[in-house]
């Protein structure tokens, strides 16, 4: 029996205050209770609001929620991570720890009969052509290698000013940017895709045209939403605690 989870933009680790503590724990409770019953988990982007893979360092906030995706594995869940806008850098940590295949940018795969497109969606609304210029220099692998030169003690917090500044940028709602993501999940079921589902906007929606399905997985801030396939159907889903 299929039971495939997908969650985007949960951003782990935006502050240390009691409401961010007390969603984490909602997170935390969310997590333990599908790693029960889940075949699959694809993480579409911003699991943590900040990730940068330095090579022999992991912040410790993410610990937590690094050991119950390490438990689901080893149960045998299926897990896939892609790349959102807040993932400076994915490199082999999940792959080789945690057994977490990771892509950098889509995931296309079959499941259940349904063929399933998948990206995080930064740099898919017209308006966003600064940050597609940006996301070239952030994902430039010189870059990265000049970044981890830095101290996690200054790069890190260097990072988190930059997720923050991409935060408010996100919730800075435009209704052409719906319209754009709606055109490009059109194009992927003129390819043949059943499902596309996509994050970065922090809007949940559900969208359906002639037995296709485009989701925007939206957020864990106040949405708590996430999308459940069966093996039949594919529906919007809000976590309730």
């Amino acid at each position: 029996m299929i039971k495939a989870y997908f969650i985007s933009d949960l951003h782990i680790g935006v502050d240390c205050s009691e409401e961010e503590k007390q969603r984490q724990q909602v997170i935390l409770k969310f997590l333990k209770r599908i790693g029960d019953d889940s075949t699959h988990l694809y993480i579409v982007g911003d699991l943590f609001d900040f990730w940068y893979e330095y090579k022999k360092v992991i912040p410790k906030k993410y610990f937590e929620f690094l050991y119950i995706l390490k438990a689901m594995s080893d149960r045998g869940v299926e897990i896939h991570y892609l790349a959102g806008n807040h993932d400076f850098y994915l490199g082999q940590f999940f792959d080789d720890y945690l057994n977490i295949k990771t892509w950098q940018d889509e995931y296309t795969f079959e499941l259940g009969g349904k063929r399933i497109y998948l990206l995080h969606g930064d740099g898919l609304a017209k308006r966003d052509k600064g940050y597609r210029f940006l996301k070239r220099i952030l994902r430039n692998k010189t870059n990265n290698r000049i970044f981890r030169w830095l101290h996690p003690d200054l790069g890190i917090p260097f990072a988190r000013f930059v997720s923050g500044s991409s935060r408010n940028y996100t919730r800075n709602i435009n209704l052409q940017d719906e319209e754009d993501y709606k055109t490009f999940a059109k194009e992927q079921f003129e390819k043949g895709y059943d499902y596309v589902l996509l994050g970065h906007r922090h809007i949940p929606l559900e969208y359906v045209k002639d037995n296709h399905i485009y989701i925007n997985l939206g957020e864990w801030f106040e949405s708590n939403s996430y999308a459940l396939f069966d093996g039949q159907n594919l529906r919007l889903r809000y976590y309730k605690g």
